[in-house]
């Protein structure tokens, strides 16, 4: 590239405090459509994904014109001593800790792509953070930021798998940087501690069965993976928590991604009970909050039942009557594991007569059922 020399994009990335930067060929994701459709076929899509391959492995979609796509990486490994202010606590996901990280990543990519076009001004661009359907493990992979784990993340020598990524589609041709080969040898520590065994095999992920996936997933969880999910109200760290890599992978000094006002081991009950208002001043300013109050709430009712914790129920037995008919269904349904037996009974049929969803109908109706047993 003739205005700028890779090494300078590099230099200027590290001075706005980008952990890691690589280029990768515009084409690299082409030899992963066979693989996305055989995915497919495996049921192992999730519903949260593009579900058209050609979308997933094609940046032209994006940009007519791509010629190289950037790669970068933030780490959001934290120095952070987590405590424990309740006992009855869900657990939220390192990724969440903080700031949401789409804003920190566009804000280093906005000024990365300002320098950019300072020094190229025929150059065209285009800058991304989740809100594609591209491959960006496998275009972090392709750039150098580091090689796939076992887990299918992307693990890094110095900095470990607890990365945010972002990309820069740029139409003007950089020299690519080479892979990395895997050092995961014969480590299978993370396929080993997936609670719902969602590692199917090495490199393989049924996304289905991933907790992180389960947490934001809309409707109703299945029984035997809700059991799974403990106290997780937000994300799954247990793969990345084991990892070696890990283990010794260098800490950040990054403020943003420090909790505030959500804490790693967040009240059960502050959840419970939140209102609009509360959700957007504690969820509202973390990544953690697009899927919006109601699956959170579940999630804490989930993990109340899996807790057996009875001080939760007369919490819960207030979103009988919610407006949402997902609280609705999955209040009778915790009921029916936590309440005395002739309470609930007579709880949960004096809500089912007045319910007109049928979701929410079909899970009280379950709810019963069990308690007639």
């Amino acid at each position: 590239m003739s205005c700028i020399k890779k090494e300078e994009v590099k230099a200027f990335a590290k001075s706005i405090g980008i952990d890691l930067i690589g280029f990768a060929p515009a084409d690299c994701l082409k030899k992963y459509k066979f693989f996305l459709e055989e995915r497919k076929k495996w049921g192992y899509e999730c519903s949260i994904e593009e579900r058209n391959p050609d979308k997933r492995v094609s940046p032209e979609f994006i940009l007519s014109d791509v010629k190289s796509i950037i790669s970068i990486a933030l780490s959001y490994n934290v120095e952070y001593e987590i405590k424990v202010f309740d006992k009855n606590f869900g657990i939220i996901s390192k990724s969440s800790w903080g700031r949401d990280y789409h804003l920190i990543l566009r804000e280093k990519m906005r000024n990365l792509c300002e320098f950019l076009k300072s020094e190229c001004p025929e150059a065209n661009m285009v800058s991304l953070v989740d809100n594609n359907p591209l491959l960006e493990r496998a275009i972090a992979y392709h750039a150098g930021i580091g090689w796939f784990g076992k887990n299918g993340l992307i693990i890094n020598e110095e900095y470990g798998s607890y990365l945010f990524l972002g990309e820069i589609l740029i139409n003007k041709y950089f020299e690519p940087d080479t892979p990395q080969e895997s050092k995961c040898g014969d480590c299978d520590l993370c396929i080993k501690a997936c609670p719902t065994k969602a590692i199917e095999k090495p490199y393989l992920v049924n996304a289905n069965k991933c907790l992180s996936f389960i947490t934001v997933k809309k409707g109703k969880i299945e029984e035997e993976l809700s059991k799974k999910l403990g106290r997780r109200i937000y994300g799954c760290d247990t793969c990345q928590e084991v990892c070696p890599f890990n283990k010794r992978a260098k800490k950040v000094k990054r403020e943003e991604f420090l909790p505030t006002n959500l804490l790693p081991r967040y009240s059960l009950l502050r959840i419970l009970n939140m209102t609009n208002k509360e959700f957007r001043e504690i969820f509202g300013p973390t990544a953690s909050s697009w899927r919006g109050k109601n699956v959170i709430i579940r999630n804490a009712i989930i993990a109340c039942v899996n807790l057996q914790n009875r001080d939760c129920v007369e919490h819960i037995k207030k979103h009988l009557k919610s407006e949402s008919p997902l609280l609705r269904g999955y209040s009778a349904w915790a009921l029916s594991y936590l309440e005395e037996e002739d309470k609930a009974l007579e709880e949960i049929r004096k809500a089912l007569k007045d319910e007109k969803d049928d979701f929410a109908a079909k899970m009280m109706e379950e709810a019963l059922q069990r308690l007639e047993r």
